[in-house]
């Protein structure tokens, strides 16, 4: 299994997940049915799930809330695999990444899962699919004909927007 993309990125995750308060966003419900999720929306040729020592490693490094996780492997869109953490607690996950403040980057998350996508056109792809970009930047607002709303730790924000997608 390639989960070693998401350890080395575990501190761009940490520093970039949340979720809105908004209930209307996609639930995986567990690392199988979010691999599903997945699978469907970036057309996944194999979706690999972490192993609980993989997810052991994640929590170590800092990430708090989660419950699983995993790979999408060679995605029909392209750009790269696509990593994904399930979360069984949004506000410790939130808590935690705001508290890195190291990175930003365009994480985008559902209502119990984040998701690294590797490519501008998976982030379209995942758009389509109901979830929203992250964002925690300070003082962010999304421009006008986007959206955001409020996340579960103040200062994060789930939108539609995000100013590297072209």
């Amino acid at each position: 299994m390639r989960f070693h993309r998401i350890l080395a990125a575990a501190g761009t995750v940490v520093a970039l997940a949340s979720v809105s308060a908004c209930s209307s966003l996609p639930s995986g419900g567990s690392p199988q049915e979010t691999a599903e999720l997945l699978r469907t929306a970036l057309h996944c040729e194999k979706v690999d799930i972490a192993t609980p020592p993989e997810v052991a490693r994640v929590e170590a490094m800092g990430m708090k809330g989660i419950n699983g996780g995993g790979e999408c492997d060679d995605p029909a869109v392209g750009g790269g695999d696509a990593d994904f953490l399930t979360i069984e607690d949004m506000a410790a996950f939130q808590t935690a990444v705001k508290a890195d403040k190291s990175e930003q980057d365009d994480l985008m998350i559902g209502d119990d899962f984040a998701v690294d996508p590797g490519s501008d056109d998976q982030r379209r792809k995942l758009l389509d699919a109901g979830l929203l970009f992250l964002n925690c930047k300070p003082g962010f607002h999304a421009p006008e004909g986007k959206t955001a709303d409020d996340g579960e730790v103040d200062g994060c924000a789930t939108t539609d927007y995000s100013e590297d997608l072209d």
